[in-house]
């Protein structure tokens, strides 16, 4: 029989992907975090090995970096669970000879018996010994349901903690407690199906994974969007609660920006949070285009040639469908915090230029998250 480790800080993930593998005939062993894996794969060589790369004590890269320099282990297939927003964490192991990068919240238990299967030729065992199948996708939605309100109360909490002292977290530890929150929340999101819970608190935990490991990139334009993205994930997870139930969606998003450079970055950002990103230079043009092709959110540089974003913005405004599209001005990091204190000419938020990726990333998600539902519930009434 072959034998598959499953390595992630979820116990409810672990349990589901373990009844599942079982049931198609898998000896499975499983660990909670990368310390209590290394420890095991000690004396045990199991013929497969998954493991999500963001865990406490050691992470993913730490185990799969342990496994390669043993011998009995230097082979061994490995799959990475991953974030969707954390590409570049992905890449970095690509060096370690990883077979598949699975993005957790796409994944379900028939698709990790699929990958098994596939890593072992294709071929199911030829007998299933007969599995509890007791733990079910229904029971990982009604257990988060459940515990999500007390959860997301202690994970503001330490939002508030962190806002109190943004500069200081990373050497308190606030920061990495903050980070293990928001993970399990999007762990636990994934596994129950709650797609805008775990969408937007995937997007945080990535922002704030990169804010740890780069605490440079701390000031006050990350510190406000961690704090309106924890006090939006309480909404969803209100919404998630309450039965509002939403699917994926797609959406478009018109960077405008007289700076190429600066458009090439956000045009990556967005990417990573898989939503579809044009890009102009021209403010005029950009208005000609955003009257031919609807777009659901809009970035706007604030200096340009020509005409302004407060400019562009008022414009935008007067055309059909834009009413309350979400836009988001770039502005310098020199002007943030006076920009954040006025009225925002018509625009929802801002974001400080040079942009960091992943915070952009967050924001846009949490903007078109909530301009999807604020449509919905429009229809409804």
């Amino acid at each position: 029989m072959k034998k598959i480790l499953l390595v992630d800080d979820d116990a409810l993930v672990l349990e589901l992907y373990r009844k599942k593998l079982g049931s198609g005939g898998f000896e499975v062993r499983t660990a909670i975090d990368g310390l209590d894996a290394i420890k095991l794969l000690g004396n045990y060589t199991p013929d497969f090995v998954v493991v999500d790369l963001m865990m406490p004590k050691l992470s993913g890269v730490d185990v799969i970096k342990y496994m390669r320099g043993k011998p009995t282990l230097a082979k061994t297939p490995v799959a990475v669970l991953t974030n969707a927003f954390m590409g570049d964490q992905a890449r970095s192991v690509s060096s370690l000879d990883v077979s598949y990068a699975i993005v957790k919240g796409d994944c379900t238990p028939s698709k990790m018996l699929e990958i098994a299967n596939q890593v072992f030729g294709g071929k199911a065992p030829a007998k299933a010994p007969p599995i509890d199948m007791s733990v079910t996708k229904d029971d990982a939605r009604e257990n988060f349901l459940k515990n999500a309100a007390s959860e997301f109360t202690d994970l503001r909490a330490v939002s508030l903690e962190f806002g109190q002292d943004p500069a200081a977290a990373g050497r308190t530890g606030n920061l990495a407690e903050l980070c293990r929150h928001v993970h399990h929340m999007a762990g636990a999101a994934s596994a129950a199906r709650c797609h805008h819970v775990a969408l937007m608190s995937g997007a945080l935990e990535a922002l704030l994974f990169e804010l740890i490991e780069k605490p440079q990139f701390i000031n006050p334009s990350t510190a406000r969007t961690i704090s309106s993205a924890v006090e939006f994930l309480g909404l969803l997870v209100e919404n998630a609660r309450n039965g509002r139930r939403m699917d994926n969606f797609s959406a478009e998003v018109l960077a405008v920006d007289d700076d190429p450079l600066a458009n090439r970055i956000a045009l990556a950002a967005l990417s990573r949070a898989r939503l579809t990103a044009r890009s102009v230079e021209n403010p005029i043009a950009a208005l000609e285009l955003l009257a031919q092709h609807p777009f659901d959110l809009v970035l706007l540089d604030v200096e340009m040639p020509q005409m302004t974003g407060f400019e562009v913005c008022r414009n935008l405004r007067q055309l059909p469908g834009y009413e309350t599209t979400p836009v988001i001005y770039v502005t310098s990091h020199g002007d943030f915090e006076s920009r954040a204190k006025s009225i925002l000419v018509g625009a929802n938020d801002l974001i400080a230029k040079p942009i960091f990726p992943v915070e952009l990333a967050v924001k846009a998600v949490g903007h078109l998250i909530r301009s999807k539902l604020s449509a919905r519930m429009n229809v409804m009434a």
